[in-house]
């Protein structure tokens, strides 16, 4: 079973990426790791690829910031989303909903929507295990609270909170 949350709407929402990650070029990343490090010379974890081809796509993260909010539109849904979700723009809601960071950048997130009341909802799903009892949260987004946003907070449900 994979746990898997959403953020939808029956319009366009805005994407963010607060997680600090990076693409670059295996080349431009030794060249900048080679400068960083100067005379020490160590090694980078990097030296390990099989395929050390200077045109090879990576992704550098930030230790720090690697579970922050990230919210992209799903392009590539799980099988049987269409069971429960029915609005037109489905994102992948990502980062660490168990972390306090976490839970103010989705509250603020939140709080920026004003103008997109449209069917907005928040959705966490187990697939894998046939169809799931879905509990339903209702929220009011002039009232809304961080302390609102607690029921995302682990892995015990499933859930579709309902923002109005």
């Amino acid at each position: 079973m994979s746990k898997y949350s959403f953020i939808v709407s029956n319009s366009t929402l805005p994407e963010i990426d607060l997680t600090d990650a990076k693409r670059m070029k295996y080349g431009e990343y030794k060249k900048l790791y080679k400068e960083s490090r100067g005379s020490r010379g160590s090694s980078s974890i990097l030296d390990q690829l099989d395929d050390k081809d200077d045109e090879l796509v990576i992704l550098i993260m930030n230790p720090i910031k690697m579970h922050h909010l990230k919210i992209t539109i799903c392009t590539n849904p799980p099988s049987g989303i269409e069971e429960y979700i029915q609005k037109d723009f489905i994102y992948w809601l990502e980062g660490d909903s168990d972390d306090g960071i976490w839970k103010e950048q989705l509250y603020e997130y939140l709080l920026g929507l004003n103008n997109y009341k449209n069917g907005l909802e928040i959705w966490s799903i187990w697939f894998g295990d046939g169809l799931q009892d879905i509990e339903e949260i209702q929220l009011k987004l002039s009232e809304l609270k961080i302390s609102d946003l607690e029921a995302l907070q682990g892995v015990r449900m499933n859930y579709c909170i309902k923002i109005e």
